[in-house]
């Protein structure tokens, strides 16, 4: 069952507001999301593109919140999930030959019916939007995360430290894609003000 994270303010608190000082533990609860899946690597460009398209796909959706909710409404970030055929490259922290989806978490009662005629109102106004545009849902659960702020050549030097030092030492192992959650516009930021987590979906490690 997913879960409305406007009716549980600890929660989400908890899942987008950890802190900066170490990995945290947490637990994701299956939650809704409008998705764009990559192709060819996690270059700017292509990310770039996709997150325009996701946020114009989701404007009916938002502005059916906006009426439901008034001022307790607040947009949700971007989000995005990364995964290698190679795990070691994810502790390189070298994305050239990440695997990678774009999203964005939808309200709990977002139905496919919904979603299509969202869909289908931008696509009349704006043109086709990508074809592996789509709502999934899912759950992370048990997780591992950090909130970072500063530049994003320190994300590397965290990854690496996650990967290779957090995990084993917690007797963990990574249980589903990387996920990075932007918490500001990037666009509009300073790169020494740009806040993110850094998040993982772990296991006990089994070897």
């Amino acid at each position: 069952m997913t879960i409305d994270l406007t009716q549980d303010r600890a929660l989400l608190k908890q899942l987008y507001m950890p802190g900066t000082a170490d990995f945290e533990a947490a637990t994701v609860p299956e939650l809704i999301y409008a998705a764009i899946d990559g192709v060819g690597g996690a270059n700017h460009a292509a990310i770039g593109a996709a997150i325009r398209s996701l946020l114009q796909a989701i404007q009916p959706i938002r502005r059916e919140a906006r009426k439901r909710m008034g001022k307790n409404f607040i947009d949700a970030p971007v989000e995005l999930l990364y995964w290698a055929n190679d795990p070691a490259q994810l502790a390189d922290g070298v994305r050239d030959n990440w695997n990678w989806r774009a999203m964005i978490v939808l309200p709990a009662w977002t139905t496919q019916e919904l979603f299509d005629q969202a869909v289908q109102e931008v696509s009349s106004q704006l043109g086709p939007l990508p074809d592996s545009l789509r709502i999934v849902s899912f759950e992370e659960g048990p997780c591992v995360q950090l909130r970072h702020v500063g530049d994003a050549d320190r994300i590397g030097p965290l990854l690496d430290q996650l990967y290779r030092t957090v995990l084993p030492d917690r007797g963990l192992e990574p249980n589903g894609p990387y996920h990075e959650i932007y918490l500001d516009d990037w666009q509009r930021t300073a790169p020494e003000k740009r806040t993110l987590i850094l998040r993982q979906p772990v296991r006990p490690m089994t070897h």
